[in-house]
């Protein structure tokens, strides 16, 4: 079971504007509203490549969270819900259609109170088994402590935790051991600050040299990705492309990330597909990825085994 947490959820709405203009009303050609957070954005990556076996760790209340239930409904993800009496934020992404500039507007989440943390940890906690996978994408929420992904890393050995977040979460989670970390090159350059971080050559000493996971995969924007799998090292890149939105990339780069671990296979796929599927999200104004897309992407993809 692939378990996947999202304390902090959104109803997240995509409006297309054709050019954003001062005073006067702006009329979206086209709104599309989805359930929001970094980990339903791995989950719809998951599920539109074959994966089913995952459950969804999030908290919902009022009438937003009741609607993001119902959308939630239509996509099939499975939820391991916990009820809030506050209502569930909403996210607003204006994309000018001329521009291409976004423009974000993201409500603060729900207060966390400690009886709220107390429902939502046990509940994750007492789901877990051995040999099931723990994702965590993004921050912590306002209201968790820093060392809140430690703790899982810690009391679950036998659970497989992966990583992708950042500041004191990231350096604690770090210390802590996770099997693997996925972050990018300014994340990196938090855990050593003497790194360049736009140097890939010293990304690549790093993870080489001083960097003690058996796993860890660095990406770096347009100059590809690096990764350390075991005592192998790979650097991923591929074609620039036309953005149209790239937003939830990141996520359905970890959704592919997660199901090539899961499945066992070889890190040369993974990384590939990885990318791709998120260099494909990028050619659309929505968070959505065509089959088609990601297969031509999946052609374009170079994947290059280091030998240092």
């Amino acid at each position: 079971m692939i378990h996947l947490v999202c304390p902090n959820p959104a109803l997240d709405r995509t409006l297309l504007v054709d050019g954003f203009e001062k005073n006067i009303p702006l009329r979206p050609s086209e709104v599309r509203e989805y359930p929001g957070g970094k980990s339903f954005n791995v989950a719809y990556a998951l599920k539109e490549n074959g994966v089913e076996d995952y459950l969804i760790h999030t908290i919902l209340g009022g009438p937003i969270g009741a609607y993001i239930q119902e959308l939630n409904a239509q996509r099939g993800n499975p939820l391991a819900l916990i009820e809030s009496s506050q209502n569930t934020r909403t996210c607003n992404i204006y994309l000018d259609l001329q521009s291409r500039d976004t423009l974000l507007f993201y409500e603060k989440g729900l207060e966390l109170d400690q009886s709220l943390l107390a429902a939502f940890t046990q509940q994750l906690e007492s789901s877990l088994k051995e040999g099931d996978y723990l994702v965590f994408s993004g921050s912590l929420m306002k209201g968790m402590p820093d060392d809140y992904i430690k703790h899982f890393i810690e009391t679950f050995p036998q659970v497989h935790t992966i990583v992708d977040t950042s500041g004191a979460a990231l350096r604690a989670a770090f210390e802590a051991r996770p099997s693997l970390i996925k972050i990018n090159n300014e994340e990196l350059k938090e855990l050593y600050p003497d790194l360049d971080e736009k140097d890939p050559d010293q990304i690549l000493a790093i993870l080489k040299n001083r960097v003690p996971h058996e796993q860890m995969i660095v990406t770096m924007g347009a100059k590809g990705s690096l990764a350390k799998i075991g005592q192998r090292y790979f650097r991923v890149q591929s074609p620039k492309v036309e953005t149209a939105n790239s937003i939830a990339s990141g996520d359905f780069y970890l959704g592919l990330l997660v199901k090539g671990i899961c499945q066992g296979q070889q890190p040369e796929e993974y990384l590939r597909a990885a990318t791709a599927f998120a260099r494909a999200n990028c050619l659309n104004y929505f968070p959505e990825v065509e089959p088609q897309q990601f297969q031509d992407s999946y052609q374009q993809v170079e994947v290059t085994e280091l030998f240092v």
